[in-house]
């Protein structure tokens, strides 16, 4: 491994976080795509196979597709009608998980790294057992960044939380107006659409208002919400590779 990237070991989980949800994007506009054409590709077989037959070749293969396409274009019709649902349903699930990941990525990374950090989470409040040594081994690290969670969500939104815990470790994450609530709310359907297939809990009025659903009401992510998402997923994506830049565990070689 490069000594730079040795050194500057805090930017990989944020780096990685971006990269991520760009390439998030990038699939699901290229998936988007695939669902027009195939949803219109019916006359277009119909043309090249009356192309073929003028020609005298076989037209087996292109009656396969034809046969296929009856199928394939009716589907591909109807998720464009539902303004690319299903699409966009994965889409924000992975979106948020790079978050996750990335949070946690860096919180791990301190707490086997940096000699100071049990310090800074004790006077925060978390309660450490008197065993531990600093910096932590893996295992030792990973329960304790279960407490620290906990400890961070206790009285705040999971956005909030998040960077608080970051800046229990160092590293400044500061969100832009109005990106937590629509991460807050993100994080509400993420967890519908995994544990309850799409339908809001009693939560929705609290935890998610703008979305104007009532408990039992099928949540359904449209192209303007998937880009709500998006920005606010995007924002704190940058904000946290920012956080790790201007942190004090990076060294300038």
């Amino acid at each position: 491994m490069p000594a730079n990237q040795d050194v500057n070991w805090i930017i990989g989980p944020a780096g990685r976080c971006v990269s991520l949800i760009a390439e998030e994007t990038r699939v699901a506009s290229l998936l988007q795509r695939a669902l027009v054409s195939l949803a219109n590709q019916g006359p277009l077989l119909k043309l090249a196979r009356e192309k073929i037959r003028s020609a005298n070749a076989s037209e087996d293969a292109i009656a396969n597709l034809q046969a296929q396409q009856r199928d394939l274009g009716q589907w591909a019709q109807e998720m464009i009608a539902e303004d690319y649902d299903p699409i966009n349903r994965h889409g924000v699930i992975g979106m948020w998980v790079a978050i996750e990941v990335a949070v946690e990525d860096t919180a791990l990374l301190v707490l086997t790294k940096d000699s100071n950090a049990l310090t800074r989470i004790a006077a925060a409040g978390v309660k450490l057992p008197s065993s531990l040594v600093s910096p932590l081994p893996a295992d030792d690290a990973s329960k304790i960044y279960k407490r620290l969670e906990r400890h961070a969500r206790e009285s705040r939104s999971v956005a909030d939380s998040y960077c608080y815990l970051l800046s229990l470790l160092d590293v400044q994450v500061t969100l832009p107006v109005g990106c937590a609530p629509i991460l807050g709310e993100l994080n509400f359907v993420r967890n519908c659409l995994l544990h309850r297939s799409g339908v809001a809990d009693d939560r929705v009025t609290t935890e998610a208002p703008a979305l104007s659903l009532k408990p039992g009401d099928q949540i359904r992510i449209g192209s303007q919400r998937y880009l709500r998402y998006f920005d606010a997923v995007g924002q704190f994506a940058q904000a946290m590779l920012d956080g790790t830049l201007n942190s004090p565990h990076v060294r300038f070689v």
